[in-house]
């Protein structure tokens, strides 16, 4: 059958449109950016009550940015020290607790980014002394999620794709004091990754806690415990145990409880790096399943 010549003008306009959104769609990759999106929660070690931005590592050029959900939720900012510096609201509000003075994260992000070559949006959601019942009832939760919630309303206006979103947890102290049993705090802990899973997060990166040093049996049913999670459960990802031997001088202030700014550089780093590692082996049994 011969082709018209109407059939051919049909033809040449449908392929210039095939054409042209070709074009449109990869001008639309280009011009949107990937990131991964990490929630630090958590009590005073998150929130770096014994850190010192003086002495944080420099971040790699474009491994990392904040969003500031409390002073500045319409844009990004380059990740620097202290991280959360002033993002207190509601129910994670330091401001009567502890100064946030430097944080792990800059270390976590340089070495996550090396790992996984994608930058990440960190979120400051960390309250000191906060136990996970008080995660559970008193609001901590809610104001994480409408943290993230203004982050991704964010992105989308500043063309940012959203690989992966993660929450990192950091805490145990509280509940050490409360003497919380290590299947409560399981329990707990179990219910705070699930509400945060309804949010959006993927999956929980755990930091164990470490010893209290002026009383090394303190803390060490909650530290039992958050082992054994990790190890029931898929989702909650034990990214670094490093903080249970950081108990040798200029690790922790006088306290005893928290981290100095050597000791958060290191535990930044170790599960940074074994953070993603984990993310960057999804990609690769992604790829090996195509």
């Amino acid at each position: 059958m011969k082709t018209t010549p109407q059939n051919k003008k049909i033809i040449i306009i449908g392929s210039a449109v095939c054409c042209l959104l070709i074009l449109l769609l990869s001008w639309h990759q280009r011009s949107w950016r990937t990131m991964d999106v990490i929630l630090f929660m958590g009590q005073s070690n998150v929130s770096g009550a014994g850190g010192d931005a003086s002495q944080a590592p420099e971040l790699i050029e474009g491994a990392g940015y904040e969003f500031r959900a409390v002073t500045d939720p319409d844009h990004l900012h380059v990740l620097e020290e202290p991280f959360g510096e002033n993002e207190n609201r509601g129910a994670l509000d330091d401001t009567e607790i502890l100064e946030r003075k430097g944080t792990m994260a800059t270390a976590f992000v340089n070495a996550y980014y090396e790992e996984t070559g994608t930058p990440v949006v960190a979120i400051s959601a960390s309250v000191g002394s906060s136990s996970l019942n008080g995660w559970l009832n008193s609001g901590r939760k809610e104001e994480a999620a409408a943290r993230l919630e203004e982050a991704k309303e964010c992105l989308r206006k500043e063309k940012i794709h959203i690989r992966h979103t993660y929450m990192l947890w950091f805490q145990g102290e509280a509940d050490a004091n409360l003497k919380t049993t290590g299947e409560e705090y399981k329990g707990m802990l179990r219910q705070l990754v699930s509400y945060m899973e309804e949010q959006g997060v993927e999956a929980c990166f755990l930091i164990q806690l470490g010893p209290d040093l002026t009383d090394p049996a303190k803390h060490q049913e909650i530290m039992q415990a958050q082992l054994e999670i990790c190890d029931e459960e898929d989702d909650i990802i034990l990214v670094s145990e490093l903080p249970a031997s950081l108990t040798g001088e200029g690790m922790k202030d006088e306290g005893g409880i928290h981290f100095t700014q050597k000791a958060l550089n290191l535990i930044g780093e170790d599960a940074g790096k074994n953070a993603g590692a984990y993310v960057a082996s999804l990609s690769q049994e992604a790829e090996g399943t195509e």
